[in-house]
């Protein structure tokens, strides 16, 4: 179901109900597959189940039910040849490459049925637009088309040579776009999935090294943006963010040079640039980075959601405790929200955590916003069942606002009886790379039952791990933004600061 709905939300947003490829009346009444088009596209069918027990009274694996659902796949399908590029919402760039796919579709049917001639007539169209906006991959194709054409049906020697070269030329592009795109890969799935990645050196600057003297050769747009976020990503594992700030600048001004370049290219540098201010706190500059997002991302957007989320992040390091609970309502309550991934909300569902426990400690004011109900930590780890399995990674501050809450709300015996458990945890996954900070703050909130919840013994307790956290502090944590939603030496002086009051 999730292909179809994926089909069904594309196909809807373009405004094509009006093409009739989903489905005519028949002698007076709606198709079926139009029908179950227009159910799910207004929700009222979320599953396979749904669906197959309203048509036909079975499971999904019905035969007649899987016949519907892929006449109604193979209608959608057909349906994107038909979307319209002159509405709002397309950049020139999506306007040209969904046009010359469009074409070069085409191409390739008129020379299956021997059409070569007009076949090369849209071709050659085609190759002007491509050329312009730097498609390597079809400007590949078209050269190796036009190449044979004029070597057998209509042999030109000028012609000939003119594209043969040109073949050569756009194939090493090709080549040098594919190697960039690898390597960027590899260092995203990497960081995200590879549990073995946290514990190994970055290999983010040996990869930019490797294309960096490609860059005289090649100026493409796909080209540039991955080696500009290779050398940013290499430069933040190496915790140096103001250089990292530099390299963002540097891939803005290359990229502004590029008449074409899409907004969300941009996007990417200054998301990249925003998180490097949050790091060395720089609010205000980072302030100017949110408005300047801000102008160039579409409302709920993924881009847009990605914007509140640092934005947020920015207004709890700044100490704007309402601010943040705006941003984190406005986003919530946008009807683009639910559209995102697992991961996505879960994140969302863990900065909800956070203010709820400023707001239990008094830290965010009950008259800046609406009452919230008791926090219920069983309910909240349902929630995030994908981050709660993360043992390196977004774990750690639901680990963090687990134990806050049990000593905000003067559960000790619960937080006692789980000393055990969270120091194995630190032994286990938070070594001294980079959760280090998360390390010593966690075995800095350990002191608190140690100390049986005196403040003043804790106090003492804590000098320590404070000093370890000040000989290295944040800026110097390669993934600080993340897994410190609240500056640890913030976060606790506000748990310090709770122990002597009563239960709320």
């Amino acid at each position: 179901m999730e292909v179809i709905q994926d089909l069904v939300d594309l196909v809807s947003r373009n405004k094509l109900k009006s093409i009739e490829l989903l489905g005519q009346a028949e002698q007076g009444r709606i198709s079926m597959v139009n029908s179950l088009y227009v159910k799910i596209a207004s929700r009222e069918f979320c599953t396979d189940e749904e669906a197959a027990q309203y048509y036909f009274s079975a499971a999904p694996t019905d035969h007649a039910y899987r016949k519907l659902k892929n006449q109604l796949k193979n209608r959608l399908v057909n349906a994107l040849f038909f979307i319209d590029v002159k509405q709002a919402g397309y950049s020139d760039w999506d306007r040209a490459y969904i046009s010359c796919c469009k074409e070069w579709a085409a191409v390739k049917i008129l020379l299956n049925r021997g059409a070569s001639k007009i076949a090369v007539d849209l071709a050659l169209k085609i190759f002007k637009r491509a050329e312009y906006y730097q498609f390597s991959e079809l400007l590949v194709n078209i050269s190796k088309i036009l190449r044979l054409y004029y070597s057998t049906r209509q042999p030109d020697a000028r012609k000939l040579k003119y594209y043969d070269e040109l073949h050569t030329q756009y194939v090493q592009l090709w080549q040098s776009e594919n190697l960039a795109e690898d390597l960027y890969i590899r260092l995203v799935y990497s960081h995200l999935f590879d549990q073995n990645a946290s514990t190994e050196p970055s290999p983010a600057r040996a990869y930019y090294e490797q294309l960096a003297p490609l860059q005289e050769q090649h100026r493409s747009y796909h080209f540039l943006r991955h080696v500009y976020l290779l050398k940013v990503a290499a430069l933040m594992a190496e915790v140096n963010y103001t250089e990292a700030v530099l390299a963002c600048d540097e891939a803005l001004a290359e990229l502004s040079s590029i008449e074409f370049v899409p907004k969300v290219a941009f996007l990417t540098f200054l998301y990249q640039k925003l998180v490097c201010h949050i790091q060395l706190k720089n609010y205000s500059e980072g302030r100017m980075v949110v408005e300047k997002a801000l102008e160039l991302e579409k409302e709920g957007s993924f881009n847009w959601f990605k914007n509140r989320e640092l934005c947020l992040i920015l207004a709890l390091h700044t100490h704007n405790y309402p601010e943040a609970h705006q941003v984190w309502q406005s986003a919530s309550s946008h009807p683009s929200f639910h559209t995102l991934g697992k991961r996505a909300l879960e994140k969302w569902k863990i900065y909800e955590a956070w203010l709820e426990y400023l707001l239990f400690i008094g830290k965010l004011k009950s008259s800046s916003v609406e009452a919230s109900g008791k926090f219920r930590l069983n309910k909240f780890l349902n929630e995030v069942p994908i981050f709660s399995k993360d043992k390196r990674g977004m774990n750690v501050p639901i680990l963090v606002i687990q134990i806050l809450f049990l000593i905000a709300q003067k559960r000790h015996d619960v937080v006692l009886s789980r000393i055990e458990a969270i120091e194995r945890y630190c032994s286990r996954y938070l070594k001294q790379d980079e959760n280090y900070r998360c390390n010593v703050f966690i075995r800095l909130l350990l002191q608190i039952p140690k100390a049986h919840f005196h403040p003043q013994t804790v106090l003492s307790r804590s000098e320590r791990y404070l000093k370890l956290l000040e000989q290295y502090p944040l800026q110097m944590s390669p993934q600080g933004y993340e897994l410190e939603v609240i500056p640890f030496e913030e976060l606790w002086a506000m748990v310090w600061g709770s122990l002597g009051k009563r239960r709320a």
